[in-house]
């Protein structure tokens, strides 16, 4: 039981950095990460020998946690500046500032949530031998035993 939970754990762990990444913004050269995460999924699919229809099925969860991601990012937009505008005055807004701050906390804690149930879905459709191949990916390129 424990190795079965320490597998998901890997899992929900790859893709939910996956889903991460797909909700930062672009910076300058970093490219589209949306893209990459998408690239990232269809990847680590080939290499547990994810079927069409496995592939299809996960692909229309991970363009959902991508979405969120997105969401979230164009949700956040100007925040950091009006933040620092804060910050920078005189007398700063404590009661914005905070608020501000417990909005954000909440929405990335709701991303957070969301993404793992829907790794828990991806989970699911994958094989107990696709699970256990695509641990062994995560193990190795992370340097666990």
């Amino acid at each position: 039981m424990d190795k079965r939970i320490k597998g998901v754990g890997a899992v929900v762990g790859v893709v939910l950095l996956g889903g991460m990444v797909a909700a930062c913004k672009p910076h300058g050269s970093h490219g589209d990460h949306a893209q990459k995460a998408r690239e990232h999924f269809e990847s680590s699919l080939k290499k547990v020998g994810a079927t069409d229809e496995q592939r299809t099925r996960i692909g229309v969860v991970t363009d959902q946690i991508v979405a969120d991601g997105q969401q979230i990012s164009k949700n956040g937009k100007g925040v950091s500046a009006k933040v620092a505008g804060c910050l920078l005055l005189d007398n700063p807004n404590r009661e914005w500032l905070h608020k501000t701050v417990d909005e954000k906390a909440l929405e990335f804690t709701g991303f957070a949530h969301r993404t793992v149930d829907r790794l828990i879905e991806i989970s699911a459709m994958l094989t107990p031998e696709q699970r256990a191949k695509l641990k062994k990916g995560v193990e190795s390129g992370h340097g666990e035993k």
